[in-house]
């Protein structure tokens, strides 16, 4: 398994700044950094967002605008994030989270039988839920 480059915060955040997010994007990202762990339905919910385009769509966008102000790191983010799937296929919003783990180590998603909906869990560098900024 590769280490996941970690983002320096400084960086991320100038990027975040410069990606042009609309609102819906930029809501998405400051929840999920504070709330920690997300899944499709509980994004919807707590943000009041419409069925479509999903929320995990409109995610990968905002990880697509905010990957192009940081190209070094999101293409090394993308390599660990191909490494990652049991596909080997890489998702634009492994930017700012990753899919999250059970006690057992399984993947907190329907194939693995853990969980009803990907459950991801955001970036401990991201994060920003207890009050430390």
């Amino acid at each position: 398994m590769i280490k996941r480059p970690r983002l320096d915060i400084k960086t991320f955040e100038l990027a975040l700044n410069n990606a042009g997010l609309d609102p819906y994007e930029l809501e998405i990202i400051e929840h999920i950094r504070y709330i920690g762990i997300f899944d499709e339905l509980s994004l919807r919910k707590s943000l009041a967002l419409p069925a479509k385009p999903p929320a995990l769509y409109r995610l990968n966008k905002a990880c697509q605008k905010i990957a192009a102000q940081l190209p070094q790191q999101a293409q090394l983010l993308m390599e660990w994030s191909a490494g990652q799937s049991p596909d080997q296929i890489s998702w634009t919003g492994n930017l700012v989270c990753s899919i999250g783990f059970n006690a057992d180590g399984e993947r907190l998603e329907p194939e693995s039988g853990t969980v009803l909906y990907h459950t991801f869990v955001i970036h401990k560098e991201l994060f920003n839920g207890l009050g430390d900024d």
